[in-house]
């Protein structure tokens, strides 16, 4: 479901309707797949699941299906959270962003965390103005690493790393990039380099020097850029 869920965000960022088509499809699947699961093990049906969520959006849209009222997109997003939010919480615990986001994401893949939270401050001012912000905080992390990769701080080092690629991830919310898919397509780009050089190297793969694969690297580069024509 999560990989799905990031082929249609990429499709989206695309603006490809076939992809968006085909992969709505994909998650319909999934709908029906784990609703005929919940079926079988006689915890819900489909018919609960398309209960529960008439029942969300009917209680998220007050200014809807209680009282005909025009709000702006603003206003409708924060009424959505705040009803959110009471469903989630104990009607005596004190509402906050930090503590409506700890619940957003406690459930979620890292990644996927950071990108709400990202999201949601932005929202109220926190955000990043350019790049060239964001490049001069990923310079200073990465200054910190290595600082702690001196000092052999194992717990730094952890901390230092996950700050880089915290910011990582903004720059990437900043720039509309889906990093799951920007790290899938990069994955795929290093397997048909790394190929190239296997066929240059052969069974002498693993008697090759770094300076030697640095050298292959270029080669398989330059053939998949066809600087190179490839070899028939």
């Amino acid at each position: 479901m999560y990989e799905e869920s990031n082929e249609f965000i990429d499709a989206i960022y695309e603006k490809n309707a076939d992809n968006m088509c085909e992969e709505l499809g994909d998650l319909l699947l999934q709908v029906m797949l784990h609703a005929e699961i919940g079926y079988e093990e006689k915890e819900f049906t489909l018919n609960d699941v398309i209960k529960n969520l008439n029942k969300k959006i009917i209680n998220r849209h007050p200014y809807i299906f209680n009282k005909k009222e025009k709000v702006s997109l603003k206003k409708s997003q924060q009424i959505w959270v705040n009803i959110k939010n009471l469903e989630k919480e104990a009607p005596h615990m004190k509402s906050s962003i930090s503590r409506n986001l700890n619940l957003k994401i406690k459930n979620l893949p890292p990644t996927v965390g950071t990108g709400k939270i990202t999201n949601v401050v932005k929202e109220h001012g926190f955000k990043w103005e350019s790049t060239d912000e964001i490049f001069k905080k990923l310079e200073e992390e990465i200054d910190e690493l290595k600082e702690a990769i001196k000092s052999r701080n194992d717990s730094e080092v952890k901390s230092e790393f996950g700050d880089i690629y915290f910011t990582l991830l903004n720059l990437s919310n900043f720039l509309k990039i889906n990093p799951e898919s920007a790290l899938q397509k990069t994955n795929m780009k290093f397997l048909d380099r790394f190929s190239i050089v296997e066929e240059h190297a052969g069974d002498n793969i693993k008697k090759q020097t770094p300076k030697d694969f640095q050298r292959l690297w270029q080669i398989a580069k330059q053939k998949l850029a066809g600087k190179i024509p490839k070899s028939k």
